[in-house]
């Protein structure tokens, strides 16, 4: 049609001043840049990216700034270092496409230095036009070269219409999850506008938790534990073997993902739950009072707290009503209620912090049944990066002990790795608490279990960690 957009993609090798770039020169720009890179840039470019490579230098997440054109406008320019994230190209499309922003040419310069800085020139003109015609589709389609013919996203009923000032502040603050979680089983829903991206990112953390603490053993084998002998070797064994198949054959990864596919609704409100308490903790408990004060000190609310100004959050009690009114089997309900689980023992989380690697939440071990860890630890840690997701357990405030990178090679491999991973952690941690019991230090231990596609990235992981 007269209104689909052509995208061209234009790729060439870098001809590097310095190849290999040392001392000094790493952060030169003059130094670490294509030729041809140095030809075109002007010196306001040139000045702005030599900020940006320095400030990249000088950490392991991404650097992200917005700079207004002299002509009108907005580029956002986005630096991080190689290899330490994949797919962040298209899923930062999708994200700008999210608030109705749209390109009009996009850069990625790569430097000797191992940083990457792109370049995304916001077309205004079609922001306007689309804010002008109110919610419907977008007709550009300018994502990564891999999903160029990926079909035009819609604008979300729910969120309003938004200056362009505000939508690119969101776009700073929401890219920082999207580097540490480019991509997800729920982000068909994110494109689609049905999440947002603060909800997809949490569906996917409450998932990788359900995995690890839904396959609990239950009252029952309590029950059963106290009637066998824990003498006899064929109670024992016969305990063992039943431990085993409860942990493997009650809730599969796929289970638990197609649960909360189905209740979307739910994790929405779920969502809701956790973010009242992680991200409006500071400003006034009523809703009213939250939306009035964000009106007089100008702070712009993320998408899902736009959704939220109809509606209060629900309460714990609310939520599991609705969730025993909304589901149609013990199964269901057994998987959302692990999820308001998780929301009710996170102490502490960097969820919404702008500058991170990797999702980190600090929970209250309260959860975990004494039958199967009857040492209740001090500190619960659980991290979830784009390569792996991770453990750490300790027993006392102040405690050392190492790290465990857990490798898999294979898929059978990984969901055995997996579904032992927890229990593993907290076994070496309990053993080193044991082992430092003279001196003043307390026991701990980490684990990291790589995901499947991230083997070979180890190092990565254990630095995001």
């Amino acid at each position: 049609s007269l209104d689909a957009s052509l995208r061209t993609y234009f790729v060439s090798a870098c001809d590097f001043v310095n190849p290999s770039p040392e001392g000094a020169a790493a952060s030169d720009i003059a130094q670490v840049s294509d030729r041809t890179f140095l030809a075109k840039a002007t010196p306001h470019v040139l000045d702005l990216y030599s900020a940006v490579i320095t400030k990249v230098l000088s950490r392991t997440g991404p650097v992200i700034v917005s700079d207004e054109l002299p002509a009108g406008g907005y580029r956002l320019v986005i630096g991080y270092r190689q290899r330490s994230t994949q797919g962040f190209f298209s899923a930062l499309s999708d994200l700008y496409h999210y608030y109705s922003l749209f390109t009009s040419r996009k850069y990625v310069e790569q430097f000797s230095n191992g940083v990457t800085i792109i370049s995304l020139y916001l077309d205004l003109a079609k922001h306007a036009k689309h804010l002008a015609a109110g919610s419907g589709s977008a007709s550009e389609s300018d994502s990564s070269p891999a999903s160029e013919c990926a079909s035009p996203q819609t604008r979300p009923a729910a969120l309003p219409s938004a200056s362009i000032e505000a939508s690119v502040g969101q776009i700073i603050k929401e890219a920082s999850l999207l580097f540490c979680i480019p991509n997800t089983p729920f982000q068909t829903l994110f494109k689609t506008g049905e999440l947002s991206v603060q909800e997809a990112v949490y569906a996917y953390a409450a998932w990788i938790f359900a995995q690890h603490f839904l396959n609990r053993l239950g009252s029952e084998y309590a029950t059963l534990v106290e009637i066998l002998d824990p003498t006899d070797a064929t109670d024992v064994v016969v305990l063992a073997k039943l431990k085993k198949r409860l942990r493997q054959e009650t809730f599969t990864r796929e289970l638990i993902l197609d649960i909360l596919l189905r209740h979307r609704e739910l994790v929405k409100d779920l969502y809701a739950h956790f973010a009242d308490v992680h991200y409006v903790s500071a400003e006034p408990a009523s809703n009213a009072a939250r939306l009035a004060g964000r009106a007089v000190s100008g702070l712009t609310a993320s998408l899902s707290m736009v959704r939220l100004q109809d509606k209060a959050p629900l309460g714990t009690e609310d939520l599991l009503l609705k969730i025993a009114r909304d589901t149609t089997n013990d199964h269901d309900a057994m998987v959302l209620r692990a999820v308001l689980d998780f929301n009710t023992h996170v102490l502490k989380t960097n969820f919404y912090q702008p500058t991170k690697v990797a999702l980190s939440f600090r929970m209250d071990p309260g959860f975990l049944p004494a039958i199967e860890y009857p040492v209740k630890p001090y500190g619960l840690f659980l991290v979830i990066g784009n390569e792996f997701r991770g453990f750490h357990v300790r027993f006392q405030d102040v405690a050392r002990g190492g790290i465990r990178i857990v490798r898999s090679r294979n898929a059978e491999a990984f969901s055995i790795n997996q579904r032992t991973l927890f229990d593993e952690n907290y076994s070496l941690a309990s053993t080193q608490h044991r082992k430092n019991k003279d001196i003043p230090e307390g026991g701990s231990k980490g684990t990291i279990l790589l995901n499947l596609d991230a083997q070979d990235r180890p190092f990565v992981a254990f630095e995001k960690y």
